[in-house]
């Protein structure tokens, strides 16, 4: 998909701002979903990149959606390139899911994140990502890699294809696939489970972008999801394979 036209030459950022509509399970294993409306922004400014709700991606192809918070690039050396950042995490409440009562909530934190691409061509590429709590709020690391492939239909529509998986560490797994001993039989009928670090998931997506005008973009996307190992036996794995559909649309301007 091509970028923004240029308004001005002088412009030294790109911008965008919109809305998306997002459905998906309460969290990684729930069997309630729930649907909600999340913004869309995005602002890049030289080697450095602020994005929430996916609005990174529609200005910085080298970002993936899920790239929340602020990302600056590293080093590139030909189709190699670092690139770090920080977001926050929202943590999870027990307030969440019918079945998380009882349980200790997941607190708040910020995140650390360094990835590593590889482009094999223009279209391929290779992405593992390490994203670690930097607070020490029991939000462990987790080390996600996926291969994608994109390509366009036409001068204005983009597809993008992801399959990947994801590893954790134990204090990510304890926290949020287990259940402690002090809760288990107290203030949750659910039986103690303390899972060890391991293959958290595997995941399937798809993605389309499309120019509407010059500077409307409309995108969606529909991912897939089985959670694996311990987090598959967990028993707050109710349902451990699930999807997420998502619709948005945005305003992107200029360079």
């Amino acid at each position: 998909m091509p970028p923004p036209p240029p308004d001005s030459p002088d412009h030294g950022f790109t911008w965008s701002l919109g809305a998306s509509v997002v459905n998906g399970p309460r969290y990684a294993g729930s069997a309630e979903r729930s649907t909600g409306v999340r913004p869309v922004i995005g602002l890049e400014v030289g080697r450095f990149t602020l994005s929430s709700g996916g609005g990174g991606s529609l200005l910085d192809f080298d970002l993936d959606p899920r790239d929340s918070g602020l990302t600056a690039r590293l080093f590139q050396l030909d189709n190699f390139r670092l690139s770090g950042g920080l977001r926050l995490d929202g943590g999870r409440k027990g307030a969440d899911d019918p079945i998380l009562r009882g349980l200790p909530d997941v607190e708040r934190t910020l995140r650390g994140r360094l990835s590593a691409i590889y482009d094999f061509n223009k279209q391929a590429s290779l992405r593992s990502t390490l994203s670690q709590d930097l607070l020490d709020k029991q939000g462990g690391a987790t080390l996600q890699t996926s291969a994608r492939y994109e390509f366009l239909i036409s001068s204005r529509t983009e597809i993008g294809l992801a399959a990947g998986f994801t590893l954790a560490d134990s204090t990510y797994m304890r926290s949020y696939m287990g259940v402690p001993t002090s809760a288990a039989g107290v203030t949750t009928a659910l039986p103690a489970y303390r899972p060890g670090a391991g293959m958290h998931s595997t995941h399937l997506g798809l993605e389309v972008k499309t120019l509407v005008s010059d500077r409307w973009v409309l995108f969606g996307g529909v991912g897939y999801q089985q959670l694996r190992g311990d987090a598959r036996r967990s028993p707050l794995a109710v349902k451990p394979d699930s999807y997420n559909v998502s619709i948005g649309l945005a305003y992107r301007c200029c360079r």
